[in-house]
């Protein structure tokens, strides 16, 4: 699909979807539990559909409702993850814990992205793998209770994987971390939807170490909620700044999400920032240049590199090499839609160094097959000189597939065509 974005200040006032990352986890959560659960979830994505899928396959009863699923928890057929890295990483180990013979398939950059840490704690605990990176991947045998330990600083879904699945085995385990901890609110978000599910979980005061007291069963709830999802309101938060205003209602101010820090980023910039107890706007200020920090908040670098790109100075984003395995190598696909939208931007080994300008001329750009560097693009597309065409459009369903819908809502110009 090709989207053609014309020059249009966005503004107005919309809710924000559900959190993608804890539909997830509630999904998992539910699967896992002695009695069937709730799940309302007011948006769903092409991940979302794909985590209930995977739990189908792997013996979950998952019925689409109005409003969300009804979970049955948990045969093994194979388990299709489509691009899910989050999927694949909370599935392989959880499929281990219950004994499954799985076979996990995907496609796109997911036989890419590292799994080694992950393969080798669970080899060494009695698993049998096939190859890392060859599609399907199969797994034989059951995971004991006893002592694991995983590197924190390669992707904190290895280790949201083996808290969901030494939750469910019997026995006292515990999980040491390694290395530096890195989007350490994720883990947050897996032990507030744990606990939320019963499970038995206790943290060292260094935040290192886990202690887990697996039961045969988590404890449904009975009925849980998705919240609202902050790292794709970021987009519209973005636009605000660059627009006349946006407003998103739906989200929580104390939420888990590490990427509620967006807030705290666009105001220093110099964007105007307001806040409810569950609405955020986001209005346009004097914008300048800044260090951001981001192994806490990869996935925000590609919006606020847009911002960056119309901010007085420079913006130097940093600690963010993880991004080169997600979807694509975000970090060149970023330099490359800013470079040819007409910006100034250099890639350095783990982040950019962006130049803001006055104005970016706009043009044509490639997607990538990956979501954010589409939404990036329109959101920019909003602002250039003359319009920005982007192919693959498409990708935004992985994870928003209303977004260009709710574009148009702010007072956005779009043309969609196949």
């Amino acid at each position: 699909m090709i989207a053609t974005i014309q020059k249009g200040f966005l503004s107005g006032k919309i809710p924000a979807i559900s959190s993608k990352s804890y539909a997830h986890r509630l999904l998992i959560a539910a699967a896992l539990a002695d009695r069937p659960t709730t799940v309302r979830c007011a948006t769903v994505s092409e991940d979302i559909l794909t985590a209930s899928r995977v739990l189908k396959a792997m013996g979950a009863s998952v019925e689409r409702t109005d409003d969300g699923f009804i979970v049955e928890p948990v045969s093994t057929q194979p388990a299709y993850c489509g691009e899910s890295g989050t999927i694949e990483r909370f599935i392989l180990p959880v499929a281990c814990a219950l004994g499954l013979d799985a076979s996990i398939t995907g496609h796109g950059r997911l036989p890419e992205r590292p799994l080694i840490p992950l393969y080798e704690e669970l080899r060494d605990h009695g698993i049998e793998l096939s190859p890392q990176g060859v599609f399907p991947l199969k797994t034989k045998g059951r995971l004991p209770a006893g002592d694991y330990a995983i590197a924190a600083d390669v992707s904190s879904q290895f280790i949201g994987g083996l808290l969901f699945a030494l939750s469910v085995v019997p026995g006292t385990s515990t999980l040491t971390l390694t290395g530096r901890i890195e989007s350490a609110p994720y883990i947050d978000m897996t032990l507030d939807v744990l606990a939320l599910f019963g499970a038995r979980i206790t943290r060292s005061e260094d935040g290192r170490r886990f202690t887990v007291e697996g039961l045969e069963r988590l404890r449904s709830p009975g009925a849980a909620e998705v919240e609202g999802d902050w790292s794709n309101s970021a987009f519209w938060l973005c636009a605000g700044a660059l627009g006349r205003g946006v407003t998103l209602t739906g989200l929580r101010a104390d939420s888990r999400q590490g990427d509620r820090a967006v807030v705290k980023l666009l105001e220093a910039f110099g964007a105007e920032v307001s806040m409810t107890e569950d609405a955020v706007t986001v209005r346009p200020g004097a914008l300048r240049g800044m260090t951001v920090n981001a192994p806490q908040i990869p996935d925000l670098v590609p919006v606020l590199s847009v911002v960056a790109a119309f901010a007085e100075g420079e913006t130097r984003f940093i600690n963010a090499g993880r991004l080169r395995i997600k979807e694509s190598d975000r970090l060149a696909t970023t330099r490359q839609l800013l470079e040819d939208l007409g910006a100034d931007v250099e890639e350095i080994p783990d982040g950019l160094v962006v130049r803001g300008r006055t104005a970016l001329r706009g043009g044509a750009c490639d997607g990538t097959r990956d979501h954010r560097i589409v939404m990036s693009a329109a959101v920019a597309g909003a602002r250039t000189c003359t319009p920005v065409v982007i192919r693959g459009a498409q990708a935004v369903r992985k994870s928003y597939p209303d977004f260009f819908d709710d574009f148009a809502r702010l007072g956005g110009l779009v043309f969609q065509e196949d």
